[in-house]
């Protein structure tokens, strides 16, 4: 048990690593933007909240945080935002897909059973990511309180199916504005769209919560 302990905290600290300090700093201003969002809708739309389902609240919550990620997270270097239908993803550096998802108690997500997200929930096998086939699934979002109805601070979790959670970082709050992350640099095309013809199909099937 301890050395898969210590495996964990060794992959858990590669990915952080490769990710690098401006994709996690950009994701913790994604949800610092969207907490903020929800507080003003909260206080200029009171009804309306009161009115909508816990359902409809949390996919307002994520059309938020899928804004946010993509007018901040494009300007960083080897990152590209890809929408097709219900799927939305995040690719960076074509080694990391990264998906949108509310987390609750014990990192646990919602996912409609479709097979394109099971196949996500899964991670490919090992040596087919060392020699780039495939890349590592990852879930960022924010911490769900249930019982106050908040956003808790940014999470970023990897797992081996949908329950299997293998390990969860909390996101400090960004401490670089929304404003000063550089502008996009595109990666190259090519690259990008080898990858993202691979997904359309699965964008059929998929309707992520």
């Amino acid at each position: 048990m301890e050395r898969i302990d210590i495996q964990t905290l060794r992959q858990k600290a590669r990915v952080l690593d490769e990710l690098g300090e401006k994709v996690l700093e950009g994701f913790a201003a994604v949800v610092d933007e969207a907490r903020q969002d929800l507080a003003r809708y909260r206080e200029t739309s009171p009804d309306v909240v009161a009115q909508s389902s816990a359902r409809g609240l949390a996919n307002w919550i994520h059309d938020r945080v899928w804004h946010h990620t993509c007018r901040l997270l494009e300007s960083v270097d080897g990152v590209v935002c890809y929408e097709k239908g219900a799927l939305r993803e995040v690719i960076v550096e074509d080694r990391y897909r990264l998906r949108v998802k509310r987390h609750r108690v014990q990192a646990t997500v919602a996912t409609y059973p479709t097979q394109g997200a099971i196949d996500f929930m899964e991670q490919p096998d090992g040596q087919r990511v060392l020699d780039g086939l495939e890349q590592l699934r990852l879930i960022v979002g924010y911490q769900w309180d249930a019982d106050s109805d908040e956003m808790g601070p940014a999470v970023l979790s990897m797992r081996h199916g949908v329950k299997n959670v293998l390990w969860v970082h909390e996101l400090p709050g960004a401490e670089v504005p929304a404003s000063q992350f550089p502008r996009r640099v595109r990666p190259d095309a090519a690259v990008v769209r080898s990858r993202l013809a691979g997904m359309d199909d699965e964008a059929l099937h998929s309707a992520e919560a």
